[in-house]
């Protein structure tokens, strides 16, 4: 129901946005909803390449969207993308403080990135200082059962975040 809403909320405000643009508002709002269709079932599909390039457009054409800006974010997730979603999910937060599962999906992000970095940490300390190795790998390891519990995909607008996953790796 509340997706549903959002939607409806969403081609409103893009209504409203179009009313100026030369085409016409009807065409344009029809062809900004059929790309954000298209975005959607290419995210669904496993299409993230496209779904990349759908949200794109729809952020420059809409820049004040926050679902628009969050999507891309899931999206720069699943192209292992870290930086990108992280300044996606930014993005979103200047437009909605209060967006809990752009909140959510940036501690994701940001977990497994401090994870990598005291994993390469540990890594490029071996035989030269074996107590910042010691600690950076604890640092990794402590960091990587706390993300355990974290989901392998992100949280998305359409639902809850699927169970965590056992064992899962970065």
């Amino acid at each position: 129901m509340a997706g549903t809403l959002k939607i409806r909320i969403a081609c409103v405000v893009m209504l409203l946005a179009l009313a100026g643009c030369a085409a016409s508002p009807t065409q344009r709002l029809v062809k900004t909803v059929a790309r954000q269709q298209r975005a959607e079932q290419a995210y669904r599909g496993g299409h993230p390449e496209q779904a990349l390039a759908d949200y794109q457009a729809l952020v420059q054409q809409l820049p004040q969207n926050a679902d628009f800006w969050f999507r891309l974010g899931n999206v720069y997730v699943r192209l292992q993308r870290p930086d990108d979603a992280v300044d996606a999910y930014q993005h979103v937060l200047r437009i909605e403080p209060g967006h809990a599962k752009a909140w959510h999906n940036l501690g994701i992000v940001r977990l497994r990135q401090a994870e990598a970095a005291f994993a390469q940490g540990a890594q490029h300390a071996a035989g030269i200082d074996a107590g910042l190795q010691r600690d950076s790998a604890a640092m990794a390891h402590g960091i990587a059962a706390l993300g355990a519990a974290a989901p392998d995909t992100p949280a998305s607008s359409a639902s809850a975040p699927p169970p965590p996953a056992a064992g899962r790796r970065p």
